[in-house]
């Protein structure tokens, strides 16, 4: 039989068959082991860098939270080699725990330098509880999650209406021996207090909140003195009617469909009735507030919002923000002529002369009041504007609270708007950059969604250098971008130091005497006369917080003394923001017949003892 071919294809099987490969058995099989082999050797390898690239990546998901720049992390196979000499044996233990727990020890390489460095910890606890409307927020540190879960049951105990925003962390470096009573002891007066600030530094308790009435002021203050441990430094700053912001501000948007009251103060009730009533007619269906502070910054303020709004009433996506005697209007649309002529009629009247209006229509500016970010900027006089969108007004107020705290400022233009449907901003991150921002001469914080990026200038290397330590100590990396330029022109304003600042009080005073007429808490014309210089001298100083106490002779009973020392006080407080002042740096308080500085038994010596302090609050008392 014949062998099947195919001479015309030009495929001879017969010969492919015969061929080199085929023609031994044992060649065969030697290069399919060898096919196999390499199949097996690049899969395997594969299979390592899946599995040390898994390693590697789970490692830095876990300790992106710390901050191990001392430490170097590399696969090695389906291992991960650590390397790098930590700053303390602290750091060093953590680590080695944290990995432990969490990674089979086989599969971790260290080859990190071990450190005889031992760590020293911090002893002093920071801690801040901030109770507003129906909201409490929590910043600091815990030394222990027992000592969290505590505080957080005593504030929902106490406040079950209200919801509590937790921003704190735990901070095991902090001793615990001996700070848990003095948590209790701040957490009990947050408790007793029906809105308010109190913050703890290690054994300090400072305690921030307002009421009605100078009788309720002066009943808690008396209260939280006697309460007081005697291991605790208690700092009240304690004031009435409820403090707001200076300068006086209002803002209103309106919109056919969306128009909305943004802040409003006024001087008086029927100020506010008014306003309130004229409101309602041009933003019907909502609950609409106007709040009573001190004083006014024009006897016309109240008519000039009004013939601002009877202007406006029919304007579309405009605002209207009043600050002092500064007054924009903000409309996304160019303003008719007859709009734009009612308002120059109103600032060339009686109304609008003290003023200084801007209108900004059809212009880029409008977009300012919009953005998708929140933007903090500050010029070298440390005057801040702030402009954005945020969930809600109660994260509005602490914002504004955070911002003129790190600032020491309360002149603040602020542009924010509420819209609940914006993102929800993290506080802890942008009050940290609101801390930041101090540090520059000119600069500008603007907040994402996530991170934190800065622009700016400082005058110097020195402070360049500050600045971006305190960044990479405060923040982890990728948390923030920094444009900062160093600009040696920049020449930024001044400070006062306090030697300067206590020695302008002492020569307003050097002879002249605070004086009230005998058991009266009126101000006298002798004390009249004397209070613009030592306004003059605290607006100067307004980057220092000021005591002012009363002080008595020792006639009379004790109790009396006291409340008549803090109702003095408390007067001379008053006057000085009617000066121009700013309250959050003021706070008054009564010794009654406490600290005598003379003999109580002449005459010469009690009119000595009866005597008004204004002080630095770091001094002591005099």
């Amino acid at each position: 039989m014949k062998s099947l071919s195919f001479h015309n294809s030009g495929l001879n099987l017969e010969k492919y068959a015969n061929g080199w490969l085929f023609q031994s058995q044992r060649r065969y099989h030697f290069c399919l082991f060898g096919l196999i082999l390499a199949l097996i050797y690049g899969l395997t390898h594969l299979s390592i860098l899946f599995i040390e690239n898994r390693t590697l990546s789970k490692f830095e998901n876990l300790t992106s939270d710390f901050s191990l720049e001392w430490l170097t992390a590399k696969p090695n196979g389906t291992k991960v080699e650590l390397s790098g000499t930590p700053p303390n044996q602290l750091e060093y233990f953590g680590l080695i725990s944290l990995v432990n727990l969490n990674f089979d020890p086989d599969r971790i390489i260290n080859n990190i330098q071990t450190t005889e460095t031992p760590y020293t910890p911090s002893q002093k606890l920071e801690l801040v509880m901030y109770s507003r409307g129906s909201t409490i927020f929590i910043f600091g540190s815990f030394f222990s999650q027992e000592q969290k879960t505590s505080t957080l049951e005593l504030l929902r105990t106490a406040h079950p209406e209200k919801t509590i925003n937790d921003f704190s962390t735990l901070k095991s470096d902090v001793v615990a021996s001996e700070l848990n009573f003095v948590v209790e002891y701040g957490t009990s007066l947050l408790n007793g207090l029906p809105d308010g600030l109190v913050a703890i530094s290690g054994n300090t308790v400072r305690v921030t909140s307002h009421f009605d009435t100078q009788e309720a002021t002066e009943k808690i203050a008396a209260q939280l003195m006697h309460d007081q441990p005697g291991e605790v430094d208690l700092e009240l700053n304690l004031s009435y009617p409820i403090p707001l912001f200076k300068p006086y501000r209002f803002g209103v948007f309106l919109n056919d469909q969306d128009s909305r009251l943004e802040i409003c103060h006024v001087a008086d009730a029927a100020s506010q009735n008014r306003l309130i009533s004229l409101l309602n007619s041009i933003i019907p269906d909502q609950d609409l507030s106007c709040q009573i502070a001190h004083g006014t910054p024009s006897p016309v303020w109240s008519d000039l919002i009004s013939q601002l709004l009877e202007a406006l009433t029919n304007s579309e996506e405009t605002h209207l923000r009043i600050s002092d005697f500064s007054v924009i209007v903000m409309s996304k649309n160019e303003l008719s002529d007859q709009v734009t002529d009612s308002l120059e009629k109103i600032f060339n009247s009686s109304y609008g002369e003290e003023f200084n209006l801007q209108i900004l229509s059809n212009t880029d500016e409008f977009t300012q009041l919009n953005p998708d970010f929140l933007r903090i900027t500050k010029d070298l006089e440390n005057n801040l504007t702030i402009f954005g969108t945020i969930p809600d007004n109660s994260i509005k107020s602490l914002l504004l609270d955070i911002t003129s705290a790190y600032f020491l400022k309360e002149e603040i233009r602020d542009f924010i708007q509420i819209e609940e449907a914006s993102a929800s901003i993290d506080l802890e991150l942008i009050a940290t950059g609101i801390k930041s921002l101090t540090q520059l001469d000119v600069g500008e914080l603007v907040v994402p969604e996530k991170g934190l990026y800065f622009s700016g200038k400082v005058s110097s290397s020195e402070k360049y250098d500050s600045f971006i330590n305190h960044l990479t100590s405060e923040l982890n990396r990728g948390d923030f971008i920094s444009n900062v330029e160093i600009d040696k022109d920049v020449i930024p304003l001044p400070l006062l130091s306090a030697e300067e600042c206590r020695s302008g009080i002492s020569e307003v005073l050097v002879d002249k005497k605070i004086t009230f007429d005998s058991g009266s808490v009126e101000i006298n014309e002798q004390t009249g006369a004397i209070l613009p210089d030592i306004a003059e001298v605290l607006m100067k100083c307004d980057h220092l917080t000021w005591e002012i106490g009363g002080h008595t002779d020792s006639q009379g009973r004790e109790s009396m003394n006291i409340e008549l020392s803090s109702k003095r006080a408390v007067a001379i407080l008053d006057a000085l923001v009617e000066e121009g002042v700013t309250s959050d740096i003021l706070t008054a308080i009564g010794y009654g017949e406490k600290f005598p500085i003379a003999n109580n038994r002449t005459e010469a010596g009690r009119e000595k003892n009866r005597r008004i302090v204004i002080r630095i609050l770091e001094d002591g008392i005099e």
